[in-house]
């Protein structure tokens, strides 16, 4: 309506008055839960009765029993065995008050014994206490060594002596004595009486009781609410019955032990025992002092009481290491520090109901810190659960320098999962968190340098960690290593743009080392605007371009255009590895980088490399097939009257090729049968240098001969046909060109190749000059064979002639 103010919109509370509210109501509810602990204590116990009962309620209802009629069998059943326990309890009290003077006479002499051990001159006891007393003396001003105070003078008068004087109380009234006696028991049975009649009404309006505590605290979200009930309800229901077995199984061998051992009433010590152990970290040393000081008293040796301690030191090491871990599990989702707060904090508050009491009570907090927010720090400070995600722990440790504690970090998270796993779920968000926090930060960016060192350092130490378990499982299993996947170094992992993303790059790195891919990790500056052009591609197959900047476009298509200017056939992979929302909804990321591939996880980038790595070696090598000509050819080297032996004609030609085309090694092949022969080479190895023959199976000369016709492969690795020779492998020969030695007749004896072991090109004008030195050299031998023909037969003529004559 027209002239009406607008209403105003509620203020929101600020952090602080938050905060302050906070506090305020957690000291108002320690207050109330310390003065009101008459009312508090008997409810709490009720609460926990009834979620210990609560699996037997509703089984009885489940059997058709109705809800008042079980809730009633449940309780009764319960205090009868409470009660049955505590009569026990007494009775062996009583019996062992009625047996302690028979074992005074025991202890005295044992107590004598002590004091009298050691020399004439006093036990150790003795001298012990002689020494204390000596030094209190010189703290107070008195001479130890000096005797009784010397006599007055005559005359001097004497100070009188004070005169003792005692104080007998009276006569104690019969109304004394009952208050005195019987006061703490009635208070104790009416507190035991309440907590009946609180866990018989908790027991049949638990439905009702859980309704009105949504209705109270849920404020209207039902489904946090419930989830919080249940999860409590588990929790503790479920530390309660694991306790009652653990309590069992610690307190039944120790009655059992100390009954063999001969310690009397054996039944009261285990009983206690098994309940004393309700109290965290107390109950225990509790619970063995009485059978200690029993077995004191009542041997008149010492074995007895080295016994005592003995069991009582086992049983402790087995509940702790072997029944708990078993038992407890995730039960309470308490740390061991909450747990010790927890039982001081319980006790101040409501004295030893709170010490049995804490356990189950810090549950309940740590539950409703979950669920409330302005209680989560409830959570945090008393729960197990780590409060770091494993991304944030690595960070934290490289921050703040600590290498040791992030590389351990890393090599668990690595057993648990795998080193993959720990790249791309702990490693890359760490980056990611580093790479944000230096986007924000304006000051000293050092702490960049040293996350990135430390990240280095961690990934290497996973390798490491990885290759040695692999090694581990191969002596195991008697399997052996995967032999490489590619010769040479076909990958280059780049950093983007900063040392983070070369932390990625050693990432990306590792990962297809453990394909078997060799890679190299360079900086930021291989792929700046000077150092890219002096960047060496020599075998290089892949790059892989790692960016943690949100935006990195204008970077990666730089880097990209000019790697595809210097090398067109190199591929390029970009590593996205903190896109902005804008980047990631884009649908055409290859095109926008201008890349071959854009990915976004270390797993997806070893991935893309393996696959076109691999490309060029997954079949097997596929030896020379046999010309049709096999015979005739075989007939023609033959006829020109060489098959083997090496000419220094020949090795000069090999190395006059070698040195126009640049390469290490050139070869005059020739090929027979079974062999490929080298009458002129220069460059092999000097195993091979030494015979200069070798298998026709393996020879890619074979190739040349078979099809009479150059032969270019400017990468063996990428042609299927010679990728795995094991003669090309084992000599590192990555390039080959190779011409028929044609004879006039058109035959190919052999070949006229050059070789390096690093990729390389051969265009075309390289082409028709390796083919005009083969020609050249085919009618030189020729040439030169009928050269000798023309000798042979003229010489023989000669012969003939002078033999007529």
């Amino acid at each position: 309506m027209a002239g009406t103010d607008p209403i105003p919109s509620p203020q929101p509370v600020s952090p602080v008055s938050s905060s302050v509210i906070t506090a305020g109501g957690i000291l108002l509810a320690i207050g109330g839960l310390y003065f009101g602990r008459e009312f508090f204590i008997p409810f709490t116990l009720a609460i926990l009765l009834a979620f210990a009962l609560s699996p037997i309620v509703n089984a009885l209802r489940r059997w058709r029993v109705p809800r008042v009629a079980a809730a009633i069998l449940t309780v009764t059943f319960a205090f009868i065995l409470i009660g049955g326990l505590s009569y026990v309890v007494t009775a062996q009290v009583i019996k062992l008050a009625n047996e302690l003077p028979s074992y005074r006479q025991t202890m005295v002499e044992k107590i004598q014994s002590l004091r009298g051990s050691g020399t004439t001159e006093g036990g150790v006891v003795d001298r012990i206490t002689s020494t204390i007393e000596g030094l209190g003396k010189e703290l107070s001003g008195r001479d130890a060594a000096t005797g009784p105070l010397a006599p007055p003078p005559a005359g001097a008068q004497t100070s009188r002596q004070p005169i003792p004087v005692t104080i007998e109380p009276g006569a104690r009234s019969p109304l004394d004595v009952i208050s005195t006696v019987l006061g703490p028991l009635v208070e104790t049975l009416a507190i035991a009486g309440i907590v009946i009649v609180f866990v018989i009404f908790v027991l049949l309006e638990r439905e009702d009781l859980r309704d009105r505590f949504i209705k109270l605290v849920g404020a209207g979200d039902l489904q946090t609410s419930t989830e919080a009930l249940n999860e409590a309800g588990s929790r503790v229901s479920r530390y309660l019955l694991m306790q009652l077995l653990v309590n069992v199984t610690y307190g039944l061998p120790i009655g059992v032990g100390l009954y063999f051992i001969g310690v009397p009433n054996a039944v009261l010590w285990g009983l206690l025992a098994a309940v004393l152990r309700f109290i965290p970290y107390l109950g225990p040393f509790l619970a063995a002092l009485f059978p200690v000081a029993l077995a004191f008293a009542v041997d008149s040796g010492w074995s007895m009481l080295l016994w005592v301690i003995g069991l009582f030191l086992v049983m402790e090491l087995v509940s702790n290491n072997v029944v708990e871990p078993w038992l407890y599990g995730s039960s309470t989702g308490l740390s061991s520090l909450a747990i010790i707060s927890a039982a001081i904090f319980w006790a101040s508050l409501w004295g030893p109901i709170g010490l049995v009491l804490s356990t189950p009570l810090t549950v309940c907090l740590i539950v409703i810190g979950r669920y409330v927010p302005q209680l989560q720090f409830l959570g945090v400070l008393l729960g197990s659960d780590p409060v770091l995600a494993p991304e944030e722990q690595l960070y934290q440790r490289l921050l703040a320098g600590n290498a040791e504690e992030a590389i351990d970090v890393a090599e668990n998270y690595t057993d648990e999962h795998s080193s993959r796993a720990f790249y791309d779920q702990v490693a890359i968000p760490a980056l990611r968190l580093a790479e944000n926090d230096r986007q924000r930060s304006t000051g000293d960016a050092t702490y960049k340098r040293r996350v990135a060192e430390g990240m280095v350092a961690v990934v290497r130490e996973v390798a490491d960690h990885v290759r040695q378990l692999t090694v581990a499982e191969e002596s195991t299993t008697d399997r052996a290593a995967p032999a490489p996947r590619a010769l040479g170094v076909p990958d280059l992992c780049i950093a983007g743009r900063t040392d983070l993303d070369g932390a990625a790059a050693e990432m990306v790195a590792q990962a297809v080392a453990e394909r078997g891919i060799r890679a190299r990790v360079l900086p930021p500056i291989a792929i700046s605007q000077n150092g890219i052009g002096q960047l060496d591609l020599a075998g290089v197959e892949v790059v892989c371009l790692s960016y943690l900047a949100p935006e990195p476009r204008p970077f990666a298509t730089f880097a990209c255009r000019r790697l595809k200017r210097r090398a067109p056939n190199i591929r390029t992979v970009v590593c996205l590895w903190n896109p902005s929302a804008e980047l990631m909804k884009r649908t055409d990321l290859r095109e926008y980088m201008e890349a071959d591939a854009v990915v976004f996880s270390v797993e997806a980038a070893a991935a893309q490399i393996d696959a076109w790595v691999s490309l060029h070696i997954s079949d097997p090598m596929q030896p020379a097939p046999i010309p049709e000509n096999e015979q005739g050819r075989i007939a023609a080297l033959r006829s020109l009257g060489f098959v083997t032996g090496e000419s220094r004609h020949f090795d000069e030609v090999a190395a006059k090729v070698a040195a126009a085309f640049v390469t290490p090694i050139a070869l005059v092949t020739l090929v027979d049968e079974h062999h490929q022969h080298w009458p002129g080479a220069v460059g092999l190895p000097p195993k091979l240098d030494a015979c200069r023959i070798d298998a026709r199976e393996t020879s890619i000369c074979g190739h040349v001969v078979a099809s009479n016709d150059l032969l270019v492969v400017e990468d063996t690795t990428k042609d299927p046909r010679f990728a795995n020779n094991p003669f090309l492998i084992e000599n590192g020969i990555r390039f080959y060109a190779g011409v028929p030695l044609r004879t006039s007749s058109g035959v190919a004896i052999g070949s006229l190749c050059v070789i390096d072991t690093k990729p390389r090109s051969f265009d075309d004008q390289d082409r028709k000059v390796l083919r005009k030195i083969a020609d050249d050299l085919m009618v030189r031998v020729e040439i030169e064979f009928q050269r000798n023909q023309l000798q042979s037969s003229f010489g023989e003529s000669a012969r003939t002639a002078s033999e007529i004559v």
